[in-house]
């Protein structure tokens, strides 16, 4: 495969020691593969961008900091407060990189083996090659077509020469900003509505969910074949912890938990500890959860 493996992710300050150990986990499993991984942010600290960096020295990786203007999505952040700027920030890929094709990963992953298969991926005349979020039955609301079908953005591999021939950037930002009161997630039911089942479907195993995990999720659901959902229980490549609960939490119970703290073990955050057994977030769960609402709600009126 001639050239670098392309790699995006967007993050905030927030987020750095999760991208670490995603990226331990790309880099440790992908040795033979030379990459660059552009990290989106609107600005990292200096420690913060030397963990990163001291993450990738050991192997073959170029890493390109990219930082953004933080008021670009001051409106679409407080229409969904509950979803950080940095939810954003891939939207801007296409601006911002220079690439014919790039692979993008949430920073809430592990990568478990090689990914060399995915990125030769060919996408035919699709935008992105992804893998279904299943249950999605809000066709009309998003003006998709009925037999439309609707992926997960935290695994992408973006046709990017395409996305900016034909103007996706821009159209998905339009369509977020004037159906703030369809949307549930905001830059992937954005994606989807432009998009609009013009993608690729890759097998389970590249990001697998959280939920196929659920109780009775193969009566509920049937997009997914039972020897596709077979490999990626027990053989998935790339990890994605979706659900609310995440491995960095101490009740959290995913079956490929070990993993994140088998990787951040190779990372500058060794040390740490369960993020709900900090001193702050103790602090919060002291407060009703009513109280915490109207907060909220008073922060809202207030941005």
């Amino acid at each position: 495969m001639a050239g670098r493996v392309n790699i995006v992710f967007a993050i905030d300050n927030n987020y750095v020691q999760h991208v670490c150990v995603a990226m331990v986990s790309l880099l440790e499993n992908n040795r033979d593969v030379p990459f660059r991984i552009y990290v989106i942010s609107s600005g990292l600290s200096g420690k913060n961008l030397d963990n990163i960096r001291s993450v990738s020295e050991p192997h073959d990786c170029e890493v390109r900091n990219i930082t953004v203007s933080d008021a670009l999505f001051v409106a679409l952040a407080t229409a969904h407060p509950f979803y950080p700027k940095g939810t954003y920030y891939r939207l801007l890929i296409p601006e911002l990189i220079d690439e014919e094709k790039v692979l993008y990963l949430d920073s809430d992953i592990v990568v478990n083996g090689p990914i060399r298969e995915l990125y030769e991926e060919e996408f035919g005349d699709n935008y992105v090659c992804a893998i279904e979020d299943p249950g999605f039955d809000r066709h009309k609301q998003l003006g998709m077509d009925p037999d439309a079908v609707y992926f997960n953005s935290g695994m992408m591999l973006i046709n990017l020469s395409r996305w900016k021939t034909d103007g996706i950037q821009k159209r998905v930002i339009d369509f977020i900003e004037n159906n703030q009161d369809v949307i549930l997630f905001p830059d992937q039911c954005g994606l989807n509505a432009v998009i609009n089942g013009r993608w690729k479907k890759v097998p389970l195993k590249w990001n697998q969910q959280s939920s196929i995990f659920s109780k009775d999720f193969e009566k509920k659901f049937t997009c997914f074949t039972p020897s596709e959902l077979k490999q990626a229980k027990e053989h998935p490549v790339i990890i994605h912890y979706t659900s609310g609960s995440k491995p960095w939490h101490r009740t959290n119970r995913h079956p490929y938990k070990a993993l994140y703290w088998k990787y951040i073990k190779m990372t500058p955050y060794r040390h740490a500890i369960y993020s709900d057994l900090m001193p702050l977030f103790l602090l919060k769960s002291m407060i009703p959860a009513d109280i915490r609402k109207k907060v909220k709600k008073m922060l809202k009126r207030s941005a």
